[in-house]
């Protein structure tokens, strides 16, 4: 008897003293090597794996909602990840983004060319795919990727033309006299590989974080185009064309871009290099603005 009453004071003593207590560890694990927490709306469940444990006897927490909830999530700019420890999350990402229109200007033009930039589009897919790699301190990636571009310089403040040269290149020249100008274009179609840094900065913009990102696309120039549309003093219309004006087939360009909402970014993108090579062509190099979009 004696035995049984002194379980009950030892029982009693312990409850009071776990009432007294407010517990919040609700799993322990030692050495954890992932946690993997999957969220319905009816509750969680939290999964742990220890380095010493085998992956048979993982430690798993089960909690409900108080009521049924709804669960949202996104995510940008990632389509898919390239884990590259099974179980364990990667630095590794695959992604695709980056579609964008601008206006491109031709910096350093000749006098008379007349290109201007509130009527020359560009149209991009900065990364139709790319590998990007989240650095250890985590507020930076850094991604190598492939892209198209299309440039249109487009003379509309002048009435000097483009026209073939006869050498396979690009000469400027006014209008047959008396013709009425419909036109005139040279048109760049390009194929890139963006390498581009991407920073986090410690505050917000418009209620998303504030990113930063500068780099550069390396270009090939795979086709090239002019057309001169007019119409004659007769009221004939005429049309002059060619794919083979001496463009450069490979540019590098230089790109900064600054993330002011979500999935809306601005850039200007530059290059150094003329558009036109060879003696007597036009020289002239691209500056770009505008927006790209999820990247």
């Amino acid at each position: 008897m004696k035995q049984i009453l002194l379980a009950m004071i030892i029982s009693g003593a312990a409850h009071a003293v776990v009432a007294q207590e407010k517990v919040d560890t609700v799993l322990y694990v030692e050495n954890p090597a992932s946690a993997v927490i999957t969220e319905n709306p009816g509750g969680f469940d939290v999964t742990v794996v220890s380095d010493t444990m085998p992956d048979a006897n993982r430690m798993v927490y089960t909690d409900k909602f108080d009521k049924p909830v709804t669960v949202k999530a996104k995510k940008w700019r990632s389509a898919l990840t390239l884990p590259l420890d099974k179980g364990r999350s990667s630095n590794w990402d695959l992604t695709v983004g980056g579609p964008g229109i601008g206006w491109v200007n031709a910096c350093g033009q000749p006098e008379g060319m007349g290109v201007e930039m509130g009527k020359s589009l560009e149209i991009s897919w900065l990364n139709m795919i790319a590998v990007k790699y989240r650095m250890p301190w985590k507020s930076s990636h850094l991604s190598i990727g492939f892209g198209l571009d299309w440039r249109n310089y487009r003379i509309s403040i002048s009435d000097a033309r483009f026209l073939p040269s006869g050498d396979g290149g690009v000469a400027l020249a006014p209008y047959p006299e008396g013709a009425t100008a419909k036109g005139s274009r040279l048109k760049v179609f390009s194929m890139g590989i963006p390498v581009i840094w991407q920073q986090n900065l410690p505050f917000k913009l418009f209620g998303y974080k504030f990113l930063v990102g500068a780099g550069a696309v390396f270009n090939y120039n795979s086709h090239a185009s002019l057309k001169t549309k007019w119409v004659t003093v007769d009221g004939d219309r005429a049309e002059q064309k060619t794919n083979h004006i001496g463009h450069r087939r490979f540019t590098v360009d230089f790109i900064g871009l600054v993330r002011i909402w979500s999935g809306v970014n601005l850039y200007v993108r530059y290059s150094p290099n003329s558009v036109l090579r060879g003696a007597g062509q036009p020289k002239f190099n691209p500056l770009s603005s505008g927006i790209i979009l999820y990247y």
